[in-house]
């Protein structure tokens, strides 16, 4: 197993919001880690500025394997920097960026009710073509975090990618709102196409891996179960955790190591 190297900062923590919390400041920034990186602004065709770090893995560990990070509705890009950073401390390399308004990418006016816009898988499939013309890579991937998921759900549907790796994948997001106001009363807004939602994950043909926190009450196993049996190509892994509390619970030799050991035999098996 190669060494890796513990960095400590202020990652997001997992009591998720579930509606709109973008943070405009970066808690941290690659080069403050040591971090071997490169800074982008990618902008979209309906003239968004997205900014994006490139975190690049050693040359003599470099797996050929690019994965873009699409985190969920709160913080920012700066939030996910200790997995991008062990990511590439395996072989790696890690593409995160900022949905418009958050982080430091372009304004966006947005209802905090609201869970997620449209306008968010406009900015994935952006970054994905991006990376396609811009990087080299053997295999292409995201890894879809929570609201990430919904992003990652749409933004396939156009612009394909070789795999995806979600965590807190959301099944229905009408179910997300039901229980939102149940459990916690409170009331968030979708867009209208969020109908429609439901019938795009049969669609996808790409590889999936789903993990699912046994504790989960919003994103839940069930869930999981249900987006896995659509498909052959799709794998679940439970842990013992609540939402987006894989990364944590699934480590041994180092943080993240077991979810990172599944990933790669999920990952050797793609041709």
């Amino acid at each position: 197993m190669k060494k890796i190297i513990t960095i400590s900062f202020l990652t997001f923590l997992t009591n998720f919001c579930f509606a709109l919390k973008p943070d405009r400041t970066y808690k941290t920034t690659p080069d403050s880690l040591g971090l071997n990186y490169t800074k982008q602004v990618i902008k979209t065709d309906d003239n968004a500025r997205l900014n994006a770090w490139i975190i690049n893995p050693l040359e003599a560990q470099n797996n050929e394997t690019t994965m873009i990070l699409s985190y969920g509705d709160a913080g920012n890009m700066s939030y996910w920097l200790n997995q991008a950073a062990i990511l590439s401390q395996v072989g790696f390399t890690v593409v995160l960026f900022d949905y418009r308004g958050f982080g430091q990418s372009s304004d966006f006016e947005m209802n905090p009710e609201q869970l997620y816009y449209n306008e968010f898988a406009t900015d994935l499939e952006t970054v994905i073509k991006w990376t396609k013309q811009n990087l080299k890579f053997k295999k292409l991937g995201i890894l879809a975090l929570s609201m990430g998921t919904i992003i990652t759900t749409i933004a396939v549907q156009n612009e394909k990618v070789d795999f995806i790796i979600g965590e807190g994948f959301v099944l229905n997001p009408n179910e997300i709102k039901e229980k939102l106001f149940k459990f916690k009363q409170k009331n968030i807004v979708l867009p209208a196409s969020s109908e429609n939602y439901i019938h795009l994950i049969p669609k996808i043909d790409i590889p999936m891996l789903l993990f699912s926190g046994t504790l989960d009450n919003f994103t839940t196993v069930e869930d999981s179960k249900l987006i896995v049996q659509q498909k052959p190509n799709r794998k679940l892994v439970e842990f013992t955790g609540n939402h987006l509390e894989g990364f944590a619970v699934l480590s041994g030799e180092y943080y993240g190591s077991k979810y990172i050991q599944v990933m790669d035999e999920f990952l050797r098996k793609i041709k």
